[in-house]
């Protein structure tokens, strides 16, 4: 890649995250092009982008981001060097298999960047593109919400947006999208090993995101509450032992070492406010990703014979307030 040429990066996706960091990419100077759909479309046509809050208050002009309806993207904006998916996770194989069925065999990105919370979405992924496409995930230890259709506020930044691959891909073209990416307001580093870091979020994500959707608790509040944080560490020490038998990595000696000496230190100082990604979901009556959660624990734990009743009532739980 031409260092003085700008990267066309692609964002599928206008939810919180990825108006945030197209946002983001375009102030670092890269070609962004975001693909929403439905009326936020002429919105973002005309209005651009604006961000606040912990990052900083930001302004992405109209004339800085190409915007275009999913439904019916370019080749141009698929062909592109970096397709950003910052969709569901659910969606995730569904949106990449109907690009890749649109755009025809001769036209794919040359690498695909995922910003999913969960476990199985970089499977699935990988399944629904041309093999010869890099796939890489990504983990996020940051709080965004959607306040309107072009304007997000950055509630919480604990760390950068870490970003590597779990499929062994050559990762050159991704170490300089991640470099370029550093001139924006979001912070931005390419990790070699980045399988501890995905499952140490998933980690987090099971013990806060579907819990905190059915009390309607922020973070500080379920780590302070002494019901919550019985429940919060019954499904730690089953995500523990789920994730080490599934994928050899003992993330904490068992979930109330895990509440006491790493969840609550992290979260009282940092991220108390936020209230989770999954309760935002609920209360607007959107799908959650309880599934690629809780509910990926409960498989594998089923997979591997490990009872999982605290995740499993969990999962149940946020699934029947979604209906």
């Amino acid at each position: 890649m031409n260092e003085l040429t700008p990267l066309r990066m692609t964002v599928l996706g206008s939810g919180s995250v990825g108006l945030a960091v197209a946002a983001s990419f375009a102030q670092a100077g890269q070609s962004a092009t975001l693909l929403a759909r439905g009326t936020a479309v002429p919105l973002l046509r005309e209005q651009g982008i604006t961000v606040t809050g912990v990052c900083g208050d930001h302004r992405v002009e109209p004339s800085r981001l190409r915007v275009c309806d999913a439904d019916e993207p370019a080749a141009q904006d698929i062909a592109c060097d970096v397709l950003i998916v910052a969709t569901k996770a659910y969606q995730v194989a569904q949106v990449l298999k109907r690009l890749m069925r649109n755009a025809g065999e001769a036209v794919a990105p040359k690498a695909v960047l995922l910003l999913q919370n969960g476990w199985g979405s970089a499977d699935e992924a990988r399944a629904a593109l041309p093999v010869d496409v890099p796939v890489f995930s990504s983990i996020m230890m940051i709080g965004i919400e959607r306040r309107s259709p072009t304007h997000v506020n950055v509630n919480v930044q604990a760390s950068p947006i870490r970003v590597g691959t779990l499929f062994g891909a050559a990762p050159p073209g991704m170490k300089d999208t991640v470099a370029r990416g550093q001139a924006g307001f979001l912070p931005i580093t390419y990790e070699d090993e980045i399988e501890p870091a995905i499952l140490n979020k998933f980690l987090f994500n099971t013990c806060l995101n579907a819990i905190g959707a059915i009390t309607r608790m922020s973070y500080g509040e379920l780590v302070s509450n002494d019901h919550a944080r019985h429940l919060i560490t019954q499904v730690a020490d089953e995500t523990i032992r789920v994730v080490l038998a599934e994928r050899g990595l003992a993330l904490a000696p068992d979930g109330a070492t895990y509440v006491e000496k790493t969840l609550t230190p992290f979260v009282l100082p940092k991220a108390a406010a936020h209230r989770s990604s999954m309760l935002q979901d609920v209360e607007a009556g959107r799908r959650t990703e309880v599934d690629y959660l809780n509910g990926a624990v409960v498989r594998m734990g089923q997979a591997r014979g490990i009872a999982t009743p605290a995740n499993d009532a969990v999962a149940s739980l946020v699934r029947a307030r979604e209906a």
